[in-house]
C-alpha cells in the first residue's frame, strides 16, 4: 500500500466555570471531520483527523539531527454508544511501517473500503464508496487510530514537511517508538482531548504491534501522565527478536502448520521428521544438507501460499494484483496467475483504500496536505527500522501481575506465521516457568453465546487471556469481523468471551 504516498477582575465561580468548559469542550475544532467523500449523510459518530507535535525528532530517531519537529497523525472517532463513559481504544498496525489507516479503513473502523467500494461508482472521477461496517469497533469504544512511527502514514517531520519520504525523520528502533508514542498519548489526552482522560484506556494492535504495544505500555506504566490505562491486546503478534519474528525463527512451525492444514503429504512430513532434528528446525541453525533438501522439497510441493492467510484468494483473482511488491512479500514461494472462483467469505480490500486516500478532496477532509506523501511500507520497507526488543514476555508478566492490567493475546488459526500452535509453545511454558496458573482451561468460545463458533480460549490468573479465532488469517478484524467485535467487546467489559452453549438436543427426552 505504499504510494508516494488583559483582563478584568472576575469571580472565582466564573473562573471555575471557564475551566470546566475548557475541559468538557477541548476537542480541537480545526481537526473535526464533518463529511467524507464517498459517504452521504452524517458520519456514524464524531470524528477528528489531526496532528500532535511530539517535539524534536532527534529525541526519538537516529541519523537525522536536522529533521525538525515530529508531527504524529491520528484519526479519533467517538464511540457510537456513550463516548463520555465508554473506553478509548488506541489502534496500531504493525509492519514495521504499516499505516494504521489500513486498520481504520479495511479492518475495524465504522466506514470501510474494499472492492465493492469501486464497483458501486460509475466512473473513475468519483470517490470509492465508503461502506458502513456493522462490526465496527466504535460500537464498543472510542477509537484512536495512530500513524506510527513518523513519517508512516500521514505523520511527518517539519524539515521535510508532509511531502517528505519514509527516511525523512531518521532511523527508528523499538525504544524510540515507545518514547514517541508515550509523548503522543500524553499530549493528545492532556492538550487536545482532556475530556477523555478519565476514560479507561486500552492499547491494541496486530503483527509487529505485538512489540509496539507492550513497549508503549511499559513506558506508560513508568509515567502514566494521568492516563487511565486499563489494559492492552495484541493480535497475531511478534514477540521480540529472541522469541518470534527474529533471526532465530526456523521452518518447524511453518511445516507443522502446513501439515496440520493438509498442505503436505504424509510421506513428505515423515521424511522431514526422520531427517531433521526438531530443535534445529525450530531455530533454523545447524540444519544438515539432507534436512534443507527435504524442507525445500516440501515448500515446493505446497506451491503458492499467502503468508498472512492460508485460504485467502484475494491475491489471485483475475487481473494483476494492486501492488506486486507487496504481493511477493506476502506470498511464498511465488504467486500463481490463475483465477480463483471460491469466495473468501469477506470482501477483498483491493485498491480502494489507496485510491481514496490519494484524492485531494479526501485529504482536504482529513486536514492533510493535498500533495502529502502517504508512507505505507510494511515489513520495514521504505524506511529505516531496527528491532531491538528481545522479548516482550516479561513485559506481559509485569503488566498483568504488578500493574494489574487486563491483557489479551489473540490469533487467527489460518495465519501461517503466527498461529495457535506456535504461540502456545511460546507463551504457555513461560507462564509455567514463572508460576502464573490457568484460571480456566481451554474451551470453545462463541460469537452468539450459543453455537456460532468463534474459536478457543484459555484464561490465566491476573486477567491474562489467550484466544484463537477460527478460520481467520493475520488481520482478524478484516477476516472475521463478527468474531472480532464479539471478543473485543467482552475484553473491554472485563468479561470472558461468550461460552459454547448448545442447549438440549432437539427431540431429546428428559427421561431415560
Amino acid at each position: 500500500m505504499t504510494f508516494f504516498v488583559p483582563s478584568k477582575m472576575i469571580s472565582g465561580v466564573y473562573l471555575l466555570g471557564l475551566l470546566f468548559a475548557s475541559v468538557c469542550y477541548a476537542a480541537p475544532a480545526r481537526f473535526e471531520v464533518t463529511s467524507l467523500p464517498g459517504w452521504e449523510g452524517a458520519l456514524p459518530s464524531r470524528m477528528w483527523s489531526g496532528f500532535v507535535d511530539v517535539g524534536l525528532a532527534s529525541q526519538y530517531t537516529i541519523g537525522k539531527p536536522d529533521a525538525g519537529h515530529m508531527f504524529q497523525h491520528y484519526v479519533f472517532i467517538e464511540s457510537e454508544g456513550s463516548p463520555a463513559t465508554d473506553p478509548v481504544l488506541v489502534w496500531y498496525n504493525g509492519g514495521p511501517g504499516e499505516s494504521s489507516m489500513f486498520g481504520l479503513l479495511v479492518e475495524l473502523g465504522p466506514l470501510l473500503l474494499n472492492e465493492e467500494s469501486l464497483s458501486r461508482v460509475s466512473n473513475a472521477s468519483q470517490p470509492p464508496e465508503l461502506l458502513r461496517n456493522p462490526y465496527s469497533w466504535s460500537k464498543a469504544a472510542s477509537l484512536l487510530i495512530v500513524d506510527n512511527p513518523p513519517p508512516v502514514g500521514f505523520s511527518y517531520c517539519s524539515s521535510a514537511g508532509q511531502r517528505g519520504d519514509g527516511y525523512s525523520c531518521g532511523a527508528w528502533n523499538d525504544t524510540g517508538v515507545a518514547a514517541v508514542n508515550h509523548a503522543f498519548l500524553c499530549t493528545f489526552f492532556q492538550e487536545q482531548f482532556p475530556e477523555f482522560l478519565k476514560n479507561e484506556l486500552y492499547l491494541v494492535g496486530e503483527s509487529y504491534a505485538g512489540v509496539y504495544v507492550p513497549v508503549i505500555v511499559q513506558a506508560l506504566t513508568r509515567n502514566t501522565c494521568g492516563l487511565n490505562l486499563a489494559g492492552f491486546a495484541v493480535g497475531d503478534g511478534c514477540m521480540g527478536t529472541d522469541v518470534l519474528c527474529g533471526a532465530n525463527d526456523g521452518p518447524f512451525y511453518v511445516i507443522e502448520f502446513l501439515y496440520g492444514h493438509g498442505q503436505l503429504s504424509n510421506k513428505l512430513y515423515h521424511s522431514i521428521s526422520s531427517t531433521c532434528e526438531e530443535e534445529n528446525l525450530k531455530t533454523g541453525h545447524n540444519l544438515s544438507l539432507a534436512c534443507m533438501t527435504v524442507v525445500g522439497e516440501a515448500i515446493q510441493a505446497v506451491g503458492a501460499m499467502n503468508d498472512y492467510a492460508l485460504y485467502d484468494d484475494c491475491y489471485w483473482k483475475s487481473g494483476q494484483p494492486v501492488d506486486d511488491k507487496k504481493v511477493r512479500r506476502r506470498t511464498s514461494p511465488a504467486a500463481g496467475g490463475w483465477e480463483v472462483v471460491v469466495p473468501n467469505g469477506y470482501p477483498c480490500a483491493g485498491a480502494a483504500m489507496n485510491i481514496w486516500l490519494a484524492r485531494a478532496d479526501v485529504r482536504n477532509a482529513l486536514h492533510v496536505d493535498a500533495r502529502a506523501t502517504f508512507v505505507d511500507g510494511d515489513n520495514g520497507h521504505g524506511f529505516n527500522y531496527t528491532s531491538t526488543e528481545r522479548s516482550v514476555l516479561e513485559i506481559h508478566e509485569k503488566a498483568a501481575r504488578q500493574n494489574k492490567l487486563r491483557v489479551l493475546v489473540y490469533t487467527g488459526d489460518t495465519d501461517p506465521g503466527s498461529h495457535p500452535r506456535i504461540l502456545q509453545d511460546k507463551w504457555f511454558p513461560f507462564w509455567e516457568k514463572v508460576g502464573l496458573k490457568e484460571a480456566a482451561a481451554w474451551r470453545p468460545w462463541t460469537i452468539d453465546g450459543k453455537t456460532r463458533m468463534g474459536g478457543y480460549v484459555v484464561e490465566y490468573e491476573d486477567n491474562w487471556t489467550f484466544l484463537t479465532v477460527r478460520g481467520s488469517g493475520h488481520m482478524v478484524p478484516e477476516f472475521k469481523p463478527a468474531a472480532a467485535l464479539a471478543f473485543i467487546t467482552a475484553f473491554l467489559k472485563g468479561d470472558s468471551p461468550p461460552p459454547y452453549s448448545p442447549g438440549p438436543l432437539k427431540g431429546a427426552s428428559a427421561k431415560h
